[in-house]
């Protein structure tokens, strides 16, 4: 075997043998498998793929296809041949393309070859898990259309798998060779031609840079760059380009983890505003949109507190900024010409709706508006738009609010300050990456929002809590999500009444004093521990007015007592979440369901890293308390620095910016584990208890301690003893965990063997949905 030759495994077909160098000038094309005869570059787009979605039972493309792993999976590929095209075909949810220009777009031929051009695409959004293109996107003239609209196809969280010929480094600048001008073709650079797929030359329009993956966010994506070559000769102009569809924290809500599915939880939906039972699925988030009158949850749940609060009545004064059609409607309907509908591009509204749109500039126009002109004023997520002091804005619109008058406002929130710049020298890929939407002018951080509002509205609560002046029933009904019904989030309602009592906060304490005491319910897989700490509390809360003093409280508060939150300057830096559940996708919503179902009160949950999961369970019940074991040793900077450039880690941190990436690990360094996991956790710190112990040891001190616990997840090491330890001590806590599919260096799924072992001997069954398992008796 010559020097150069290698040695290895194809991830196409599985075949293991020599691939040889062969008299290629370019690598890329080089080391053929002796089975199937593709060549490196098609190798690393299989890995990447194989990675993405074998769950660790495959090691090849032909493996994925033989075992179904792709069967659910709906792929896309503009491609005549090709080894994925040899191996997908057969694939119901597989689509192939070839844009001929002579034919209508979207037409289908003999051989099932649909005819597409990539800059138009005939598909609908959110269609595909998977597009793969194989040196195609070097020949487009337009590449942000083309990749604005394989962003738009893919469903979020999904990926474009790519090659395009690419040196190392790459240059700064992405490189027009060559454009098309009012239908005339200009050259800019030498011309270059590539073979195209039906055997004809193809012109290369674009020589790409690494700028591709500011490109790629500010279209709303995140780009890796994969060199995973196991080559001798270094490949270094060999790499595999995954761009994921990010998608926003909105996405991947605790709602849409642990909602059943459609058919079986339509019958007893009902919009609040249209009566409709019907909701469908919207930027990625389960029962978004209402379908029969297309309001989505902020508009759902503003009109639900409008309703609740004596919002609606007629003949009042109201100002609405830039107008959802429903409530801009009930307004009209109950106002008539007192109904002030406003916009600053009015004219966008002229077409969608009867009611006439008046133009207003929120930084130059309401100081012409006379004092207490309105009795309401209300808007949806539009102060993080507007390009001047918002401050200014807020005590204008206070101004010109009527004593006794409501004002009602909801704007997108991140973390806890205010990020924000009026710049005009801002790009539009520099607004998006900090503020979500390329014409932000800020993200608004809950704790400076409320120092915002007390500063112009005066002292409150102005937050509205919809959990106390709803039922539940109330809130699951109109499909608003768990994350909107407590605490800060993007869905929230702020509110203000001029001279007066916020009225959300007088229906709530009448609601507290008027209600019976709940029924302390024990969930079904309770401990005798359980039981008979929950029947001491019930005989000690004889009085109405009765403090809590529990022995399950007692023993919680000697728990944080015996260990303390860290001392972080907390104002200083946000929080962040990262979950290692392949952004939302690792199953957990199985471990959601059983907290809610059976109402689970005190979780332990092993192996906290930095705190992702734990904002799943507290977030899931506003009832939950949560201990949090890991001894947060070491430092992880390195570990979260390698996540972004790794094929299969990188999913975990697609969420987040390379900037964000990067100060994560200095907050790492600077801090330690311990005190950025709290920090992220910081909003929970009345429910969640940390203890730095290692495991199994850290369930015998809570036993010892005589704590109850309802639920044990495990995500620590990888053996049996943490489940042996768990069940000893708290026999009928339900047990569940993280790490099914995680396999060691020689490929075996260890945690899985250890599961699947302790239920044999235990009498358990297994549930388990991609990395997340939940046992049940």
């Amino acid at each position: 075997m010559q020097q150069s030759d290698l040695f290895g495994l194809c991830t196409i077909c599985g075949h293991v043998g020599t691939m040889l160098r062969g008299d290629q000038r370019s690598v890329r094309e080089s080391y053929a498998c002796s089975n199937c005869r593709f060549t490196l570059r098609w190798r690393d787009q299989a890995g990447v793929i194989v990675d993405e979605f074998g769950r660790g039972q495959a090691i090849s493309l032909d493996q994925l296809v033989e075992r179904g792993l792709l069967n659910d999976i709906s792929i896309y590929e503009p491609a005549l041949r090709g080894p994925f095209v040899a191996r997908l075909k057969g694939l119901q949810n597989y689509v192939r393309s070839y844009f001929r220009p002579d034919e209508p777009l979207g037409d289908v031929s003999s051989d099932g070859v649909r005819n597409e051009d990539l800059t138009r695409l005939t598909f609908q959004d959110n269609s595909f898990d998977l597009i793969i293109t194989s040196d195609v996107m070097e020949h487009l003239p337009d590449i942000e259309k083309a990749f604005a609209e394989t962003l738009r196809v893919l469903r979020p969280g999904g990926i474009h798998v790519f090659s395009i010929p690419n040196d190392y480094p790459l240059p700064d600048r992405t490189e027009t060779r060559a454009r098309l001008e009012q239908g005339t073709l200009v050259h800019l650079k030498p011309e270059r031609y590539h073979n195209a797929g039906d055997g004809t030359k193809c012109l290369v329009f674009t020589d790409y840079g690494s700028d591709l993956s500011e490109i790629i966010r500010s279209l709303g994506g995140h780009l890796a760059v994969v060199r995973r070559s196991g080559v001798q000769e270094p490949c270094y102009t060999n790499a595999t380009f995954v761009m994921r569809k990010v998608a926003s924290p909105e996405m991947r809500s605790v709602h849409s983890a642990v909602q059943p599915p459609v058919q079986e939880r339509a019958k007893d939906l009902e919009c609040p505003i249209c009566k409709g039972s019907e909701y469908e699925d919207f930027n990625g988030r389960q029962n978004a949109r209402c379908s029969t009158c297309r309001a989505v949850e902020r508009n759902r749940l503003m009109w639900m507190i409008l309703d609740r609060l004596g919002g609606f009545e007629p003949g009042k004064r109201v100002l609405q900024l830039a107008p959802e059609p429903s409530l801009a409607r009930k307004f009209s309907d109950l106002s008539g010409d007192a109904y002030h509908g406003a916009e600053v591009n009015a004219e966008r509204f002229q077409k969608s709706q009867n009611k006439s749109i008046r133009m207003l500039d929120l930084c130059t126009d309401l100081a012409a508006i006379p004092d207490a002109s309105y009795d309401v004023i209300l808007h949806n997520h539009v102060l993080e738009h507007v390009p001047c002091d918002v401050r200014e804005v807020l005590r204008q619109l206070d101004r010109i609010l009527a004593p006794g008058g409501l004002h009602f406002l909801s704007v997108p929130i991140r973390g806890e300050k205010t990020d924000e710049d009026l710049s005009p020298d801002l790009t539009d890929a520099e607004r998006l990456a900090r503020f979500g939407e390329k014409d932000h002018m800020r993200i608004f951080g809950s704790s400076d929002l409320r120092d915002l509002l007390q500063e112009v509205w005066g002292t409150g609560p102005h937050l509205i809590e919809p959990i106390e002046i709803f039922d539940r029933d109330d809130l699951r009904r109109a499909a608003i999500p768990t994350a909107a019904r407590q605490g800060a989030s993007g869905h929230s309602v702020f509110h203000y009444c001029k001279g007066a009592h916020p009225p959300a906060v007088v229906l709530a304490e009448a609601r507290s004093k008027s209600a019976p005491k709940p029924e302390r319910t024990i969930a079904p897989g309770a401990s005798a521990a359980v039981r008979t700490v929950r029947n001491e509390v019930d005989a000690s809360y004889p009085a109405e007015d009765a403090p809590p003093g529990s022995q399950i409280m007692l023993g919680l508060e000697a728990l944080r007592r015996d260990n303390p939150w860290p001392d972080f300057p907390w104002e200083d830096h946000a929080p962040f979440k990262l979950a290692l559940d392949a952004n939302g996708d690792g199953g957990r919503d199985i471990v959601l369901r059983e907290i809610i179902a059976k109402d689970v009160r005190l979780m332990v949950e092993v192996g906290c890293f930095l705190g992702g999961s734990a904002l799943h369970w507290l977030t899931a019940n506003p009832d939950l308390n949560l201990i949090g074991v890991d001894p947060w040793d070491g430092n992880w900077a390195d570990y979260v620095l390698g996540m972004a450039h790794h094929p299969s880690m990188s999913l975990h941190v697609e969420h987040l910016s390379d900037t964000e990436v990067k100060r994560i690990a200095r907050l790492l360094s600077d801090y330690g584990n311990f005190a950025v996991a709290l920090n992220n956790l910081r909003d929970f710190r009345h429910r969640f208890y940390p203890v730095r112990r290692f495991s199994p040891e850290a369930l015998y001190y809570l036993r010892r301690r005589e704590i109850p616990v309802d639920m044990i997840y495990i995500d620590a090491f990888k053996h049996r003893a943490d489940l042996d330890a768990a069940y000893a001590l708290y026999p009928d806590a339900i047990l569940c965990g993280d790490d099914w599919l995680w396999p060691d260096e020689s490929g075996c799924f260890v945690m899985q063997e250890a599961i699947k072992e302790f239920a044999r001997d235990h009498g358990f069954e297994i549930e388990a949905k991609r990395q997340t398992w939940v046992l049940h008796k």
